[in-house]
């Protein structure tokens, strides 16, 4: 499968960190905040999980010496919740508290539904000793209403995202199920809420360790709703800001509308991934995007855009 890789170097910064600094460099030069992702989930065995461990503090460490006050995203599985939730714990205790150190964040990636629960549990606890600590949630599971709640509740910031898991009409709305209350409508929904509490909760939110609560979409349809409404907040509330909340894309996507938001104000966050184990994320991203359609589209927005 290595000649996927041209390819996908359309989605990942590079095959190992030293080869994606350049390409982070770059960005963070741009005006863009990042956030990092080193590819891989689902260990089989402590000794994955410990290599991940060891990658994730060597990040920090570089970004440390930088004075890069970055964010980091991390999935579970790929530190052993499946194998072990106690030595899971423990390893994102230690990635956490590193980050917490050196001003940085982290975000728990959310994967299919059958960790939802345990990622959240894992959100909560280690929000009891620290407050660098986000997740992900997909609005478009059934659960995530009442999700959003206990984490707005917990003071754990959110990363609202539609969900690009495959899950069962049981566990998640089906546009073609819903009539006119459609994933987007959800997700406008939720995000308000996030934008709401963003309000109410400014002075415990303007600890510099909470994250931003953010979307992560390239949806513009669904961008430009969202950001309406946040620009009535803005109008309406003297300390909400612009940058009260983060656009959240993935890197090599739609870089015409990131770049143009960037430039009107709004914060924008590149989720960047490397690593070797890039090929599963890029058949994910091609299943995503229909095989290749939604690629094709972007690049051919983003040349009509530069001309």
């Amino acid at each position: 499968m290595k000649f996927l890789y041209p390819l996908a170097k359309r989605f990942i910064a590079g095959h190992d960190f030293d080869s994606a600094i350049p390409v982070i460099s770059k960005l963070i030069t741009d005006g863009y905040d990042i956030t990092i992702d080193y590819l891989g989930e689902i260990s089989k065995t402590d000794v994955d999980c410990n290599k991940a461990l060891k990658q994730y503090a060597d990040i920090i460490e570089y970004y440390a010496s930088v004075n890069y006050p970055l964010d980091i995203s991390i999935k579970p599985t790929q530190l052993g919740l499946l194998l072990n939730k106690d030595r899971c714990y423990a390893r994102l205790s230690d990635i956490v508290h590193r980050a917490y150190l050196h001003g940085m964040t982290v975000r728990l990636d959310m994967e299919d539904s059958s960790v939802t629960q345990g990622t959240i549990d894992l959100a909560i606890k280690l929000r009891k000793q620290f407050p660098n600590i986000g997740i992900a949630l997909q609005s478009n599971l059934h659960r995530t209403e009442k999700d959003l709640s206990l984490m707005m509740d917990k003071e754990i910031s959110v990363r609202l995202v539609k969900g690009a898991y495959k899950e069962h009409i049981t566990k998640a709305y089906q546009d073609k199920f819903l009539g006119e209350n459609t994933i987007h409508d959800i997700f406008v929904k939720n995000a308000l809420r996030l934008l709401s509490n963003r309000c109410r909760s400014y002075q415990y939110l303007k600890n510099d360790l909470t994250p931003i609560p953010a979307i992560g979409t390239h949806d513009e349809e669904l961008i430009n709703d969202i950001l309406s409404y946040l620009n009535r907040f803005i109008v309406g509330h003297d300390n909400v800001k612009k940058n009260d909340l983060f656009i959240e894309m993935l890197y090599g996507i739609r870089r015409d509308l990131s770049s143009s938001l960037l430039k009107q104000g709004y914060c924008v966050r590149i989720y960047v991934p490397f690593g070797e184990d890039w090929l599963p994320y890029t058949l994910r991203r091609l299943r995503e995007f229909k095989n290749l359609k939604f690629i094709i589209s972007n690049i051919v927005k983003e040349v009509v855009s530069v001309k």
